[in-house]
């Protein structure tokens, strides 16, 4: 119950003034994996720019199949976008991966961690290849549960290239 105007106007003022990024800003951000080497390595780290992170699998067709699109991308658009991929998976096999595909991108391990960060970030039904786009503020702006074409990643991410960057 609002006692009176001024009450109303300083508190719409300070739900204002609130930043709205930090508001808006995706779980995945809070979030904290491990590297291929067994060390952690938060998502916070590539705040700033547009993020891409796939959800992936070795044993995962669609995913083998989309990766070296990812790559291509990851080089065309270098210093521009971060691509940052999530395997669901053991370290040897995709340590293979990577070295086999030169994954130019870095790469996190997760297992039932890594599923739930998926769920939390728009994935319910637990699917590979999963896909999250991020502008540089941290808002998540689309998720695609199945492959993603290259063509298709980089109509999504035009738009964040023209944004202001934060």
């Amino acid at each position: 119950m609002i006692h009176s105007p001024r009450f109303a106007a300083a508190l719409l003022a300070a739900l204002l003034a609130m930043p709205v990024a930090q508001a808006q800003q995706a779980p995945l951000y809070r979030h904290t994996l491990k590297t291929l080497d067994g060390k952690p390595a938060g998502f916070a780290q590539w705040r700033g720019k547009p993020l891409v992170v796939n959800f992936w699998a070795t044993w995962c067709s669609p995913c083998r199949e989309e990766i070296p699109e990812f790559v291509a991308l990851q080089k065309r658009y270098a210093g521009k976008v971060q691509f940052v991929g999530v395997a669901i998976d053991e370290v040897a096999p995709v340590r293979t991966f990577i070295k086999q595909h030169r994954v130019n991108y870095p790469n996190l391990i997760g297992a039932a961690d890594a599923m739930k960060l998926m769920q939390a970030e728009g994935n319910v039904v637990g699917g590979l290849p999963f896909t999250a786009l991020y502008d540089a503020g941290g808002k998540r702006v689309a998720v695609k549960l199945g492959r993603l074409k290259g063509e298709e990643l980089e109509r999504m991410l035009q738009p964040l290239l023209k944004a202001p960057q934060p």
